[in-house]
């Protein structure tokens, strides 16, 4: 059964909670705590798969307080419901917090976030994957990107436009980035996966501290490459990749295709860096037995990294359709939950991407071309102006 646990210290709001999420959600476990420690009393004996808390509390305020359940119950989903938080202090909860909500929140958003942040538990059955997933407070990224930012957002000359297509480079920036502009306290009409309205939106004070925030966990990136995966060829193939999904597409189409492209391969990094051992083997009986990254993931751990990434989007509200993209690229389905064409696109993409550059692990094979799912899609015709939109990105980066 779902456990949630509410915590507030106003009693009215608790009361509300209570009454509306017993009448549309009778089969959830659901526990209210009026402040911090009764939170963490309740969490340390009983658990809970998410927890909705809000920010201005007295004694234990919700930043504390979410920053505890982070080191004591990393597997529980954090969500942070609050109207006082104002937005040039949201970068100090977005390594804590994994959804944005404001008050008054109407019950179907509230309904809606904590089902994105049980998605978690239907993509990563294993536990210890879960866990990995929600300690994650950032990715990791490229230190010469980093320099590159830092330097932009300090410049009077540098615009916008110049510092978005420099997040549009770096998967790692361009998910938090994604991240909070997808928060309740921008206000936005609709989800965006647009990075350049991203950056926008989040302004240069705030993005300068959100890179500083990441940076401080590029060891990350150092682990994974002692582990024998080269970041620098993960992050290219995650940008070509990019390159070709939105190209591949109508304009209207093209942010949602280039962030899918961007974020696809993600939990390469996320599994190689915080699960070194599994990595090992995973990569060892892949190049022993020449198997697919997918199949030996599949093996080891019973999700393969679409999932992981897709975990972790899904907890950050992330738009749907490119979470579903990210979570099928290397298996697509024909039936989809809410993904679409750019499933096929961002599935298509990769491949062409693996064809075009070289492998970011050598000696293992890539994941084919499902053709049979481009046919269902009624994307196969297309497939060889793809492949051909794809060697004339190759060109122009040789």
């Amino acid at each position: 059964m779902t456990h949630v646990l509410f915590v507030d210290d106003d009693e009215r709001v608790l009361r509300g909670i209570r009454r509306t999420m017993r009448t549309t959600h009778p089969d959830w476990q659901m526990s209210f705590a009026p402040n911090g420690e009764a939170a963490l009393e309740h969490l340390d004996t009983e658990g809970a798969d998410v927890i909705v808390s809000d920010a201005q509390m007295p004694g234990v305020d919700g930043l504390a307080l979410l920053q505890l359940v982070r080191m004591r119950h990393p597997e529980t989903a954090r969500i942070m419901l609050t109207g006082q938080v104002k937005k040039d202090q949201t970068y100090e909860a977005v390594g804590l917090v994994h959804q944005f909500l404001a008050k008054p929140c109407p019950p179907e958003e509230l309904q809606a976030a904590i089902d994105r942040a049980l998605h978690l538990r239907n993509l990563l059955d294993d536990p210890t994957l879960r866990s990995v997933v929600a300690r994650m407070r950032a990715l990791p990224s490229q230190p010469d990107v980093y320099t590159r930012l830092m330097r932009a957002v300090r410049s009077e000359e540098v615009g916008m436009e110049d510092i978005a297509a420099i997040v549009e480079e770096n998967p790692s920036v361009a998910a938090r980035v994604l991240q909070l502009v997808n928060s309740a306290f921008f206000g936005l009409p609709r989800p965006t996966a647009s990075i350049k309205e991203a950056v926008v939106f989040i302004g240069t004070k705030t993005l300068r501290t959100l890179v500083l925030s990441v940076e401080a966990f590029r060891d990350l990136e150092l682990d994974a490459e002692a582990n024998g995966l080269d970041p620098s060829s993960l992050q290219e193939h995650a940008v070509t990749t990019a390159r070709i999904a939105a190209d591949m597409v109508p304009a209207a189409e093209r942010e949602a295709a280039y962030s899918a492209g961007l974020l696809h391969s993600i939990g390469v990094l996320v599994i190689a860096s915080q699960l070194p051992g599994d990595w090992q083997r995973i990569i060892e009986e892949a190049r022993a037995q020449q198997r697919a990254l997918l199949e030996v993931e599949k093996l080891v751990l019973g999700v393969d990294h679409g999932q992981v990434a897709a975990a972790l989007l899904s907890l950050w509200g992330l738009p749907h359709d490119v979470i579903e993209a990210v979570a099928q690229h290397l298996h697509p389905s024909p039936v989809s939950g809410f993904g679409g064409h750019l499933v096929a696109v961002t599935h298509v993409a990769s491949r062409l991407a693996d064809e075009i550059s070289p492998p970011y692990l050598a000696d293992i094979p890539g994941t084919p071309i499902d053709h049979e799912y481009l046919a269902v899609d009624g994307s196969a015709e297309s497939l060889d102006d793809w492949r051909y939109l794809a060697e004339q990105i190759a060109d122009e980066a040789g």
